[in-house]
């Protein structure tokens, strides 16, 4: 077993114990030992990379002598377009069919893009023996492939199948674990296997549960971490049976999550029965259209952005912790969805919660611009005319 390295990060607010374990590169016939990890937390980024000068890593990219499949190619396209070369890179690897197709394929084309490979395996711990049994598959593959693993494991405590919010705590601990392993790993990027089939379903319980331009856009490409690291989906555009297919013909087994078929949870729902009835019955081409669908809501709300800084460096007079005061006269001419989008950046800028504000209270912000009334709004903000300026007050 490897040695285990304990510890709360608050880096995010979270607080919460987490458990990492660095398991080895070793050679084909030889037992694995854990590097010492009160040694490896004090290695500076340079001196870790002297571990990757063994020949043994080195070899860990190189392209497989087996015949080529589409996903391969299709792998290659997004890391060109995602920018993704001559680096250390995190993989983030449940055990599913997606992450291992991605773990795979990068095994394949890693020595195209100059890559060194570090495997990551988050345990939730929320499925018992199982989830334990999820975590030795990884680490196993990850030595039959002599690549480093990062794995970590939360305490028994901090999540549990009947906690409200489940799934969101369970994912903000799991980046909050990717973002150090990262960091520890000196890896500047952290790989994630999400797929066009995940990216239309997102797309699809956005539309069901009221969402605007910018849940339309699903899961992004890309996405900066806390710490500066940056998550990357090089297969976000490749369908669950392309990959499937994939390690098929290679031979890869990979884990099962019984929980995934559970319909009672609406992720489940519509991955099982509404996609698959719409495809049946309405458009067996409904996951392009969701994916088109979230491109084009990137390329707008892209727009929609720029858009927005002009107004605000061009209307913002003056920003306090508490209070804004905004000149109104430009604003009166533009459409009301950019003003929308104009207070929620600056609701974001000045770190003022949004939980509470919906499209209404956003569009009676808009409206106020030509009527000039005064709106109280959730958390003891208020909204008030001065002469030709707004003036937006917090009370702490």
């Amino acid at each position: 077993m490897g040695r285990t390295i304990s510890g709360n990060d608050t880096s995010i607010g979270i607080g919460q114990p987490l458990q990492f374990t660095l398991w080895p590169v070793v050679a084909p016939h030889t037992v694995a030992r854990p590097l010492d990890c009160s040694t490896a937390r004090l290695l500076d980024c340079s001196t870790f990379a002297s571990l990757f000068s063994t020949p043994c890593l080195q070899s860990n990219v190189k392209k497989q002598p087996e015949r080529m499949h589409h996903f391969l190619d299709q792998l290659r396209r997004g890391l060109e377009q995602l920018n993704v070369r001559n680096e250390r890179l995190l993989v983030a690897v449940s055990g599913g069919a997606d992450s291992v197709a991605l773990l795979r394929g990068l095994v394949e084309v890693g020595s195209e893009f100059s890559l060194e490979l570090i495997v990551a395996h988050f345990n939730h711990r929320l499925r018992g023996p199982d989830s334990d049994a999820d975590a030795d598959w990884v680490r196993d593959l990850a030595v039959s492939l002599k690549l480093l693993c990062e794995a970590g494991v939360v305490a028994d405590f901090v999540l549990s199948p009947d906690a409200g919010g489940l799934e969101e705590n369970a994912r903000t601990l799991r980046y909050q674990f990717l973002d150090d392993a990262a960091t520890k790993s000196c890896c500047r990027s952290i790989a994630m296997a999400h797929t066009a089939d995940d990216q239309a379903e997102t797309v699809l319980h956005h539309v069901l549960r009221g969402t605007g331009i910018a849940g339309l856009q699903g899961i992004p490409a890309t996405r900066t971490t806390f710490s500066g690291k940056r998550v990357v989906r090089p297969i976000l555009a490749v369908r669950r049976m392309e990959l499937e297919s994939y390690l098929g013909e290679r031979g890869q087994d990979y884990r099962t999550d019984g929980t995934n078929n559970d319909t009672s949870m609406t992720r489940n729902r519509l991955r099982h029965v509404v996609l698959p009835l719409i495809r049946e019955q309405i458009n067996p081409q409904v996951d392009a259209a969701l994916c088109r669908l979230a491109e084009q809501a990137f390329e707008i709300d892209e727009f929609l952005q720029q858009s927005v800084e002009l107004l605000i460096s061009s209307c913002l007079i003056d920003r306090q912790p508490a209070a804004c005061r905004i000149n109104t006269g430009l604003l009166k001419s533009e459409s009301r969805h950019l003003i929308r989008a104009f207070f929620c950046e600056l609701w974001g800028r000045q770190n003022w919660p949004r939980q509470a504000m919906g499209f209404s209270q956003w569009n009676r912000l808009a409206e106020s611009i030509q009527t000039r009334e005064t709106i109280t709004l959730p958390h003891r903000i208020e909204a008030r005319f001065h002469s030709d300026d707004l003036l937006v007050l917090r009370q702490l």
